[in-house]
């Protein structure tokens, strides 16, 4: 395990076409590893019955004015699973945003955001499955930084399902193993989810892993 993670090769793409708004891109996030057991953890949550997974519009979601959800996809707290959070392969998989090659990358090419998420000392992990015209609308989070990992099962039997950093209108295209790191208030969307042919189980839809980044106050010493 040890000699993958030093081995990985990330391909990253840093875009600061407008300095305003930079994020960056990261592909093959996960080790071919960490890929096997990041999926064998969303096929446990894909045979769960759908009735027992929440939808989106009936939680705690981004609202228009007029009070209607955002979103429409299935979503769960990875927290809401495991008693220690370190039984999950996706939270295990975050010790990379801690490594200072990460950070790095980050303060290299995206201050002064970048600042908040060095010292962030809390994370939330929500895992959302898209299905049959399931999207998101343009919407920001409540939180300092958003980090998106995208899971597809290839070939892949949808279309749709990209991802939209509004303000600046930069779209980038679903890919298995993707993941894109941006400041939290940017808003961004993701286009609705048409299948070619309606699947007969859950899974191949577009999986999302959201880390959630904030700070909290410690208690003085």
């Amino acid at each position: 395990m040890s000699s993958e993670k030093i081995e990985q090769r990330w391909d990253v793409k840093v875009v600061k076409d407008n300095p305003t708004f930079p994020f960056v891109v990261f592909d093959n996030w996960y080790t071919p590893g960490e890929e096997k057991a990041v999926w064998k953890e969303l096929d446990f949550f894909g045979v769960t019955p759908k009735e027992h997974i929440e939808r989106a519009e009936k939680t705690i979601v981004a609202r228009d004015k007029d009070g209607n959800a955002r979103s429409k996809a299935y979503r769960f707290y990875i927290e809401d699973y495991y008693k220690k959070r370190n039984l999950s392969p996706i939270i295990n998989a975050t010790y990379k945003q801690t490594t200072s090659e990460f950070k790095d990358i980050l303060v290299n090419n995206c201050m002064p955001y970048a600042r908040s998420f060095i010292t962030s000392n809390r994370d939330n992990c929500l895992v959302s499955y898209y299905e049959e015209n399931d999207h998101y609308k343009p919407h920001h989070d409540v939180s300092l930084w958003t980090c998106l990992i995208w899971m597809v099962r290839e070939p892949r039997l949808f279309d749709g399902g990209n991802f939209k950093l509004e303000e600046p209108d930069v779209e980038i295209k679903l890919k298995n193993n993707r993941m894109i790191m941006f400041p939290s208030c940017f808003l961004h969307s993701v286009s609705p989810i048409k299948f070619h042919t309606q699947p007969k189980e859950m899974g191949y839809g577009r999986y999302c892993i959201t880390h959630f980044y904030n700070s909290e106050a410690l208690d003085e010493i």
